[in-house]
């Protein structure tokens, strides 16, 4: 057998209705709760100010859009000044991510910038911070059960994580009854992510067995979801799936990587105001085209598990059908719509090369990845 690791954090509840253990899950950590959420979407919140009645709540409602240095440093100082036992995030992934920056920042205070994996200096997180629970809203990032917050440094346009077992949840509560009120480009960016993160964790070159065996496990279920939900958005059925697909994505990303098409997308969202959800699914099918000499067999293992008849070119029919799905949820094929000027296309390869672009199951050339980026800006 392989040797391997799997970190993931302290629990995992899964199922519809289960936001009802939040009150035991938290009270076994404290009654002072900071709740950190989403701006847009209430549902979730609000059910979980009313699982904590008798606890002493602050709620802090995340700046809008990704977590940047200066967000999460306006997050951890309002959360600082209430001094919580545990925080609470109910929302997407840039809560999610939010919450893992300030459970460190809290207990060691300074710039999130010191921590970003790749900057000039960076040093690791250097214990455990504040406990925190994930109560995620989106079926799409599986940021609940990561141990890296994706943070953009505005200082030099990029986007890093802050990455380290101690920023694992202490708990997680996966309720698809919460992402049954997303609008649909909301569920395609977000489960289209999921779906990239399930088919990169498995081609990664740093797959493990248990992390092949979770994705083969999830990946019908939400190719199913993704298929099903443009014309059923209120199927509680296929969002349970999306849930699950996703919960597992974030599990195998955490323990096998992922590659080109998240790295292109770190990249576009570092500089330029792209949704990470959409640049990712873009992205796929072109790396999936440029991989394709090295994972056809894997790819095949996958589409085979779906019942259906991808020919000798199970790469390129996995390509096809990511594309069809961007259509179906009303979403771009390529970000034109994003006015990115062509000539950055080189500094956006430059700026691909993280951690996710090392896992690529290939080497590809920047002279590769400028080409990859003109065609679709």
């Amino acid at each position: 057998m392989i040797p391997f690791t799997l970190e993931m954090p302290g629990s995992v509840t899964f199922g519809s209705g289960s936001l009802s253990r939040l009150s035991d899950v938290v009270r076994e950590r404290g009654t002072r709760v900071t709740v950190l959420s989403g701006s847009r979407w209430l549902a979730g919140r609000e059910a979980a100010a009313r699982a904590l009645a008798g606890c002493a709540v602050q709620e802090h409602a995340c700046r809008p859009g990704e977590p940047s240095v200066s967000s999460v440093a306006e997050a951890a100082a309002a959360v600082q000044a209430f001094r919580p036992d545990v925080i609470v995030a109910v929302g997407g992934g840039a809560v999610l991510d939010t919450a893992k920056a300030v459970s460190a920042l809290v207990r060691y205070p300074g710039s999130a910038e010191r921590f970003l994996e790749g900057l000039p200096g960076c040093a690791p997180v250097p214990g455990p911070g504040i406990p925190w629970i994930a109560v995620p809203t989106t079926a799409g990032t599986g940021a609940e059960v990561t141990k890296n917050a994706v943070i953009k440094a505005e200082s030099v346009r990029v986007k890093r994580s802050m990455r380290s077992r101690h920023l694992l949840a202490q708990a997680v509560i996966v309720d698809p009854e919460l992402t049954r009120s997303l609008p649909l480009a909301v569920t395609g960016t977000s489960g289209l992510d999921a779906f990239t993160q399930l088919i990169e964790a498995y081609v990664s070159r740093s797959a493990t067995p248990p992390v092949k065996s979770l994705v083969e496990g999830a990946f019908a279920g939400m190719w199913e979801a993704l298929d099903g939900l443009p014309r059923s958005l209120d199927d509680l059925a296929l969002r349970e799936k999306a849930s699950y697909g996703s919960l597992v994505s974030g599990i195998a990303l955490a323990n096998a990587g992922l590659g080109a098409a998240h790295g292109f997308a770190a990249a576009v969202g570092g500089m330029f105001d792209v949704p990470h959800g959409l640049a990712c699914a873009v992205f796929l099918p072109a790396v999936l085209h440029a991989n394709r000499d090295v994972i056809g067999n894997e790819v095949g293992r996958l589409v085979s598990r779906l019942g259906k008849t991808s020919g000798n070119d199970p790469v390129g029919w996995l390509a096809s059908e990511c594309a069809r799905m961007l259509g179906a949820f009303g979403l771009p094929s390529d970000l034109r719509g994003f006015a990115i000027p062509r000539e950055k296309a080189g500094e956006l390869a430059e700026k691909s090369s993280g951690s996710s672009m090392k896992g690529n199951p290939r080497e590809i050339p920047m002279e590769e990845r400028q080409e990859i980026l003109l065609r679709l800006l």
